[in-house]
């Protein structure tokens, strides 16, 4: 676009990108842009909704950064569907989504299921054999809400 000026000289201007999205978001960044966009919500909107700054939803969305795990029920909430991708036919795909779900760290969660840490760790890494407290891991993921379970599937 040439601008014209009353002086002799012109500027050319960009044109404004427009600003699309996928439609098979593969991150949750993604995900979270598509449905801003889909809602009609500003970037400010969705931080309020989160509870972060615009610059965090904004840094997640051009994929500059992750949303800390904390974020996660919030962002799960708004976006009204579990956006991650692994088995959870497995305890380890289980034991991630009820961590995602509530917003645990690792530590959190050992605390949580009264195991250490290492053990968590190694349950999601699939060293870990079942023990009782593994069967209680499975127990618990059932206790999640439907809604919950259920992955995005483009």
């Amino acid at each position: 676009m040439v601008v014209s000026t009353f002086l002799r000289q012109t500027k050319k201007v960009r044109k404004p990108r427009i600003h699309e999205y996928s439609l098979f978001p593969q991150t949750v960044g993604e995900h979270i842009r598509k449905v801003r966009i889909e809602r009609e919500l500003s970037q400010l909107d969705v931080a309020r909704i989160i509870g972060v700054s615009d610059e965090s939803v904004y840094y997640w969305e051009n994929g500059r950064s992750v949303p800390q795990v904390q974020f996660y029920p919030s962002i799960i909430a708004f976006l009204g569907f579990y956006p991650f991708n692994h088995d959870t036919r497995t305890i380890a795909g289980k034991l991630q989504q009820m961590i995602n779900c509530n917003g645990w760290t690792h530590a959190a969660c050992a605390k949580a299921l009264q195991l250490d840490s290492g053990t968590i760790k190694r349950i999601l890494k699939g060293k870990r054999t079942m023990t009782p407290k593994i069967v209680m891991v499975i127990q618990l993921w059932n206790q999640l809400p439907e809604p919950l379970k259920q992955q995005y599937r483009p």
